[in-house]
């Protein structure tokens, strides 16, 4: 049986605000390796206009292959507004690829078009997420309806969404070619919300990128007992037929 698990496109270095020092160059690669991956991809975060460096010091530092491991780059870019995300396309089309984070609600340059319920800010990720597909240059939406450093969590989210606008949402970005994340972590930390929320990505008939979201190495490749197993995401329905595929989407210097 081929494995879920052979690629990690969620992955932060040092460079981001939010990085592990351990989180060098060297040892993502390193970890990648140790993973067994097929490919790995730099996603260092973009939201003031100064983080726009990060890419081209990742791309100057990396190789585009080590050992027949792919490395990609690119950025984990917030979308700011239902029209407006932190890059334009031309910005993106020096990118391998563009993960997308419709969630980051707290993050400056973001409008606050929601009040502080679960309703509202599901309500608002769901106007983002639908935006943001349709700016048509980004790869991978990441962490759908969870947002990091909130009271909330992703079971108040998934309960407080009208599920016809997420599926409406997941509809657009499966014609789109637009992947969802499935990140392990949520399925072992909130197995109910996490199982309804991939499952419905699957019957949308969504490509799914199975991500870590690592801020240090030891993560990569959704390594660790934080991490949901291959066996669990296939009790899901999710099969190799649904993984997300960057050599079908890569633009970028990699490619």
């Amino acid at each position: 049986m081929s494995r879920l698990i052979r690629t990690d496109f969620h992955i932060h270095t040092r460079l981001s605000d939010c990085g592990d020092p351990a989180a060098t160059f060297e040892a993502v690669v390193a970890a990648g390796q140790e993973a067994g991956l097929d490919a790995i991809g730099i996603s260092d975060h973009i939201i003031f206009p100064g983080d726009r460096e990060r890419p081209g010091i990742a791309r100057r530092a990396l190789p585009a292959e080590v050992d027949g491991m792919r490395v990609y780059v690119g950025a984990e870019v917030d979308m700011q507004s239902p029209g407006r995300a932190a890059i334009d396309g031309e910005f993106a089309a020096g990118l391998d690829y563009v993960n997308m984070a419709c969630s980051h609600l707290y993050d400056p340059g973001v409008e606050r078009e929601f009040i502080d319920d679960p309703v509202s800010m599901a309500a608002y990720m769901v106007d983002l997420m639908r935006g943001a597909i349709e700016l048509g240059f980004l790869d991978i939406i990441v962490h759908p309806l969870h947002v990091p450093a909130c009271r909330y969590s992703l079971a108040d989210f998934v309960c407080a969404a009208d599920e016809e606008a997420v599926r409406e949402v997941a509809q657009m970005a499966a014609e789109a070619g637009v992947a969802m994340e499935c990140n392990p972590r949520f399925l072992r930390a909130q197995p109910t919300a996490a199982a309804r929320l991939f499952r419905l990505f699957v019957e949308c008939g969504c490509t799914l990128a199975i991500n870590s979201d690592s801020h240090h190495p030891r993560g990569i490749g959704c390594r660790g007992p934080e991490f949901a197993t291959e066996e669990d995401l296939r009790a899901l329905g999710i099969g190799e037929e649904h993984l997300f595929r960057m050599e079908e989407r890569v633009r970028g210097a990699a490619g």
